[in-house]
């Protein structure tokens, strides 16, 4: 709580987390910090409010809310998912309050998510703050199409040229020809060489999981590995900074963290790969397995998976166990 310079009613508040928070129910909690205490919901900006929030004929937020804005928690979560949904404010006031919420919103959602960390029974909620500490952090939302707008002199009117055009993933962007990109963005050479270049030293994961052999009625152990599948590449230039890692994240169907781990990139540039065998208790509703690989800095990296594990007895009910399953997992590079 010091360490983040926490609020201690914010603390009090995050106590009453049940494990099971879906994303939009995190941004709502997170509105009602007090950390947020002196942003005011002024008269002359509900309208510009109540259009984002529901406009029929205007792209609007994607979590939104019931009724009218009536409250500054609801100015709040308003503008967090405008900003996150790209969507532009026309408002001095309310573009100063977004961001006063953000600077102020990356130190509680870093918080939380190492908060929910310390926890076994909050899966759902843990990897939710990881992706809403991803999304505070980069201003746009985990599954963004804007995706360039996280590299270097892409703002928002070229990552909505970028969107256009189709250019949705680093993948796309990679596969595209520098003086098509040019086209695209109405710039002169090199810029579509320089914005290829910064796509090329990204990152790019791969998630691998194979089952030992040694298993019980209530046991499995599975081998997780992390590839770096471009590490070499990234010996000499990074795009990414020095401090950026993934968190691995592992649940079951019980909503237990089966897993949790931060690896940094300086770990993976050593090998290109980090391995880890792993201990899954069966739960009981199912024996299916959440994997997730997430950047702490950039949307448009991370990798979800789902796993079947294998035990000793089937399942009651007659579902077929598959053995030596050995799912590859691509990332959302490929």
């Amino acid at each position: 709580m010091a360490w983040y310079y926490i609020a201690f009613d914010t603390v009090k508040q995050f106590f009453t987390i049940k494990g099971t928070e879906t994303l939009n129910e995190l941004i709502t909690m997170i509105s009602n910090c007090a950390e947020f205490v002196d942003v005011k919901l002024r008269t002359n900006e509900k309208k510009i409010l109540n259009a984002l929030n529901k406009d029929k004929d205007k792209i609007t937020i994607r979590f939104p809310m019931e009724g009218k804005i009536k409250t500054r928690e609801m100015k709040i979560n308003c503008l967090i998912q405008a900003q996150l949904g790209c969507i532009p404010v026309q408002d001095f006031t309310l573009t100063q309050d977004t961001g006063r919420i953000f600077r102020n919103g990356l130190r509680v959602t870093r918080w939380l998510s190492d908060f929910l960390a310390s926890c076994k029974n909050n899966f759902s909620a843990l990897l939710n703050s990881l992706i809403l500490a991803k999304c505070f952090r980069c201003r746009l939302w985990e599954n963004s199409l804007h995706v360039s707008k996280q590299l270097e002199k892409i703002g928002v009117s070229l990552s909505n040229a970028m969107v256009n055009a189709g250019l949705t993933s680093f993948k796309k962007i990679e596969d595209t020809n520098a003086r098509e990109l040019e086209l695209i963005l109405n710039r002169h050479p090199p810029f579509g060489n320089q914005i290829k270049e910064s796509v090329l030293h990204l990152p790019k994961y791969e998630l691998d999981f194979e089952q030992l052999p040694k298993y019980s009625d209530t046991l499995a152990e599975i081998l997780v590995t992390v590839k770096l599948t471009n590490y070499e590449q990234l010996q000499t230039k990074r795009t990414a900074s020095d401090f950026h890692y993934v968190t691995l994240v592992i649940g079951d169907a019980d909503n237990q963290v089966i897993f949790n781990q931060k690896i940094t990139d300086s770990v993976l540039l050593k090998t290109g790969n980090w391995t880890k065998k792993i201990e899954v208790k069966r739960a009981l509703k199912s024996e299916e397995i959440s994997i997730h690989l997430i950047s702490s800095d950039y949307v448009g990296l991370d990798i979800q998976r789902a796993y079947t594990a294998f035990y000793l007895t089937p399942k009651t009910g007659g579902s077929k166990a598959v053995k030596d399953q050995n799912l590859k997992a691509e990332s959302s590079f490929d």
